[in-house]
């Protein structure tokens, strides 16, 4: 079989709501899911070499880290288990590569938190930007794994609403009012306060898009949201009621636009040009401030505490 090397040299598929949908609504012909399969079967290889690849290029004390070399294990593994199957010709070689592959996109779930790890104590090996674009493609990358991977699997169930993970009649409004209320209870449980939220603009409006993606980017922008919200508010000793979150939803001839809006006093000119990188956290300075608060209101608590990579993540959902 050829090395990793060659496949990564391919060219790969630009992903897109159309293309994820192109094989039809289930239940598939058998012709169908077969063409679903074969695609899944050429794109996967491709891709996971050309992570394996990047893992190869890194600076050798990078790699002997222990969580960067058990992502790179992780990706290596799957790559040659994927790449092993012989061409689907049949519907039970396609049965045989999807209960695989099903296993393989679980493997695969959990490395952005163990890698943002590994090049969090590597950071002295590398330059920041180099950490940047390594991390970026590997997040684009997994996105991409995943989507494709998650949509084959999915083919085999039938659902109204749905084309594999695809949400044929998205109602942004109702998904935004659910992880609204998660966020608001969440926040209220940690701080014992919480502001309320506000949906207006084209809250009728239904798009085709995978939830799970949207959810991610809601919830992750919202807890930005209610944490400035409710900190900017109680270090001012404000009386009364938060000022409410609130989210417009505006719809385009082709797109649809999303804006959450909060009176928590803003992004400092100090952090604003690192919103987006890995690892990187307000809440971790805060944290050291109040490190002797024994309040309700410590920043110690769960929501506060983020990891440095939900910006990121997100932003790569949205562009994917």
């Amino acid at each position: 079989m050829p090395p990793p090397h060659q496949y990564a040299a391919k060219e790969i598929w630009n992903l897109s709501i159309q293309e994820l949908i192109r094989f039809g609504k289930p239940p598939l012909s058998k012709e169908a899911i077969l063409k679903s399969a074969r695609f899944t079967q050429n794109e996967l290889p491709i891709r996971l070499a050309r992570r394996v690849a990047a893992f190869q290029k890194l600076p050798y004390i990078v790699g002997l880290n222990p969580h960067v070399q058990a992502v790179y294990q992780l990706y290596y593994e799957t790559f040659e288990t994927l790449r092993a199957f012989p061409p689907i010709e049949t519907l039970e070689q396609e049965r045989e590569y999807t209960q695989s592959l099903e296993q393989q996109i679980k493997n695969l779930s959990q490395v952005i938190p163990q890698m943002a790890q590994g090049f969090l104590e590597c950071k002295k090996y590398m330059r920041p930007a180099e950490t940047r674009v390594f991390l970026n493609d590997l997040i684009n990358s997994r996105i991409g794994l995943r989507l494709i991977g998650e949509q084959h699997v999915a083919l085999h169930e039938t659902n109204e609403d749905y084309i594999g993970v695809v949400h044929t009649r998205l109602q942004p409004a109702k998904l935004l009012q659910n992880s609204a209320a998660y966020v608001h209870d969440l926040c209220e449980i940690n701080y014992g306060s919480a502001p309320d939220f506000i949906i207006n603009g084209d809250t009728e409006t239904r798009v085709h898009y995978v939830p799970v993606h949207l959810e991610y980017m809601a919830c992750e922008l919202l807890k930005n949201c209610f944490r400035a919200t409710t900190e900017f508010g109680l270090k001012r000793h404000a009386a009364g009621r938060l000022p409410p979150i609130e989210i417009t939803i505006a719809r385009g001839a082709q797109d649809i636009s999303l804006r959450f809006r909060d009176q928590g006093g803003g992004i400092s000119s100090k952090d604003r040009p690192h919103i987006f990188e890995f690892s990187y956290t307000t809440v971790r300075n805060e944290a050291e401030e109040e490190e002797n608060d024994d309040t309700m209101f410590s920043v110690t608590s769960k929501l506060a505490m983020q990891a440095g990579v939900g910006g990121p993540i997100g932003k790569s959902d949205a562009v994917e």
